[in-house]
């Protein structure tokens, strides 16, 4: 069980496959890095496949101090330093993490070979973000369970995927630490990325859900509208893309980073 220290905390991780190019897997806001336990082995043949659990998530330390999606780049930029992995590397983000990913891409132009944004949710205006704001304030007061009702129940319907899939989905979101949820949400509340859209210089895929309710098709679909030269996929999959549709998304990547590699 990888931990390392990074950006002044321990950071959980996954590297798996012995060679190729890298690719960084970031998990969905109230998601682990389990959340790819059903896409990384169609990967690892090709490529070396990070993913590790956010900053207050998963195993990685529970901060007590709020953070910025600055702060969210920078536990990525020195976790790739410490793990000595070198660029090219390919970025595969889903929802809210897609911040990341496009911040990281505006630094490091040159070290990143491409970008998938899976429903991507890039943040959002001063008018929307106090249902942010009030959702961190309510997972501190109730924990995870309290804010089910607004977040997991709308965002998963349990008959996406089979019951065990749902169960062990909701068990490891229940467990998570509601004050790290809490400064997710609140770094989202104070992030927005739409303005970076046309200076995305790489090969970029945009992967919208059938079923999700929370970031409807045709706005992903204008996400992938502004970004030069960016392929947008449909697939059959709810907001948390890697669970809820494994297997379509999994045959997307292998297409599109394939392309890449070669």
């Amino acid at each position: 069980m990888p931990f390392t220290t990074a950006n002044g905390i321990s950071i959980h991780y996954k590297l798996e496959g012995a060679k190729g190019p890298v690719v960084v897997l970031l998990h969905e806001m109230g998601g682990t890095l389990d959340s790819w336990d059903k896409i990384v082995p169609g990967l690892t043949d090709g490529f070396r496949v990070l993913r590790y659990d956010q900053r207050g998530a998963g195993m990685t330390e529970k901060v007590r101090a709020r953070f910025s999606n600055d702060t969210a780049v920078e536990d990525l930029e020195s976790l790739l330093k410490d793990l000595k992995l070198e660029a090219p590397y390919h970025i595969v983000a889903v929802a809210a993490s897609s911040t990341i990913a496009m911040a990281f891409q505006g630094k490091h132009h040159k070290d990143v070979g491409s970008l998938t944004l899976c429903n991507p949710a890039l943040g959002v205006d001063p008018s929307r973000a106090g249902a942010l704001n009030d959702r961190a304030d309510l997972a501190e007061r109730e924990g995870m369970r309290g804010v089910l009702s607004i977040t997991l129940e709308k965002s998963y319907p349990p008959e996406l995927t089979d019951k065990e899939t749902y169960e062990a989905y909701r068990g490891r979101y229940l467990a998570s630490d509601p004050v790290g949820f809490a400064h997710a949400n609140r770094m989202l509340a104070g992030t927005n990325v739409v303005s970076m859209l046309p200076g995305i210089n790489v090969p970029t895929m945009v992967v919208g859900g059938r079923q999700d309710s929370i970031r409807p098709l045709a706005g992903s679909e204008e996400i992938a509208g502004k970004i030069p030269g960016a392929r947008f996929e449909a697939i059959d999959a709810g907001h948390f893309m890697p669970t809820t549709g494994p297997a379509p998304l999994l045959a997307l990547l292998k297409d599109f980073l394939g392309k890449q590699r070669a």
